[in-house]
């Protein structure tokens, strides 16, 4: 009788399973992780964002007038700092005496398929929405 060496067939498809098992379980895993991960830069734009606001406020006593743009032109940047939210607001009119405003951060590229959280909101009061997402 002759000793070979190597691997049968049955070990390789145990081995083949078990490594697919363990991707079944871990990609899903991960994805959630970095998806979630990733809230965090919409999270840092809109406190960001809504201290601007303030700032703008302080200065003018009236939210109208704030802009969004290029971060070195104007109040509010259009993305967040990693691009993966794009920025927007709205104040309750374009009169002076504008007192309150609203700041939204929607998912784009990788963090569009964020169902949870593909929109997140703060306002003046420093409101923030969806609550499960901060």
């Amino acid at each position: 009788m002759t000793n070979s060496k190597g691997f049968t067939i049955i070990e390789l498809l145990i081995v083949v399973a078990i490594l697919g098992i363990l991707a079944a379980i871990a990609i899903p895993s991960v994805t959630k992780y970095t998806t979630n991960a990733r809230r965090a830069d919409g999270k840092t734009a809109l406190l960001a964002a809504a201290q601007a606001m303030e700032r703008h406020y302080t200065n003018n006593y009236t939210y109208v007038g704030a802009t969004i743009g290029s971060a070195t032109t104007d109040l509010i940047p259009e993305n967040s700092d990693s691009g993966y939210y794009i920025l927007s607001f709205t104040t309750n009119g374009t009169n002076p005496a504008a007192d309150k405003f609203e700041i939204q951060a929607e998912g784009q590229g990788k963090q569009a398929g964020d169902t949870a959280c593909q929109i997140m909101t703060i306002d003046q009061l420093g409101r923030k929405t969806p609550s499960g997402c901060w």
